[in-house]
């Protein structure tokens, strides 16, 4: 009998005992987190498809960044939607080109400098080479200019902006520390760009040695882009990875 009771008294205790073990114990489950970009499936399979692990060197290569080029200025010549945004663009950004603040303290001699640099400025007709190297920045991903010496002009500063466009900044040498026409030193400076005497896509005009290469400084050319990626050193992009979009507004298709 005293077995029996004492069974019945332990009995809620150790229940109690087994209850507040379990409770203190606590459940790990495993943890499984993914990300959902990262996973392929029948539904995001064709968006994925050309997805890489090029270099920016190698995404952008020359034969790559002219297909860019003259997609993008086919579509800028024949879309007046995309033609529309653009020179908008061009026009925002430039306006009548760039003015100047002079003070010297002498009242007569920042009207005199002012002056001078605007007459300047309208003569080599600054405010529509600006407003071009916008648009080329936008179409064909860069936008390229040289500083010359230009004796022609009458205002007494014979500094001059002659335009090209990239199709010229190659050099058919191929040397590794060249990047289609520019040429770095190592610690990754622009250094010279080799720069055409005549556009690749003009009429009898053949690459046939480098003597038909301008080799130019770097500190007489001024190169506009955008190195969206470590190690990018010519330009591509502006709005050419977007333009199969603007087929979509000039193309009619039936159901």
């Amino acid at each position: 009998m005293f077995r029996t009771l004492s069974r019945l008294i332990s009995t809620p205790f150790a229940i109690a005992a087994k209850r507040q073990s379990i409770r203190a114990t606590p459940v790990r489950l495993p943890v499984r987190a993914k990300y959902d970009s990262a996973q392929t499936n029948a539904d995001n399979r064709r968006h994925w498809a050309m997805a890489d692990g090029l270099s920016a060197a190698a995404a952008n290569s020359p034969a790559v960044r002219s297909t860019l080029r003259n997609r993008a200025r086919y579509e800028y010549a024949n879309n007046t939607y995309y033609k529309g945004i653009i020179d908008t663009l061009c026009i925002d950004s430039i306006g009548y080109g760039p003015s100047i603040q002079v003070t010297t303290g002498d009242p007569a001699a920042d009207k005199r400098i002012k002056t001078a640099f605007e007459r300047w400025a309208r003569e080599i007709r600054m405010a529509s080479k600006l407003r071009t190297m916008r648009r080329a920045r936008a179409v064909d991903g860069e936008a390229f200019a040289v500083l010359t010496s230009n004796n022609q002009l009458k205002s007494p500063i014979k500094l001059d902006v002659r335009l090209i466009e990239a199709d010229q900044v190659t050099d058919p040498s191929g040397e590794s520390n060249n990047a289609d026409g520019i040429k770095f030193d190592d610690a990754g400076n622009p250094v010279s760009y080799s720069i055409l005497k005549e556009h690749p896509g003009g009429r009898g005009v053949v690459l046939t040695s480098s003597d038909q290469v301008h080799p130019t400084p770097a500190r007489d050319v001024i190169h506009w882009f955008t190195a969206d990626r470590p190690g990018k050193k010519p330009g591509a992009k502006g709005t050419s990875s977007g333009i199969g979009r603007y087929e979509n507004t000039t193309t009619i298709r039936c159901p």
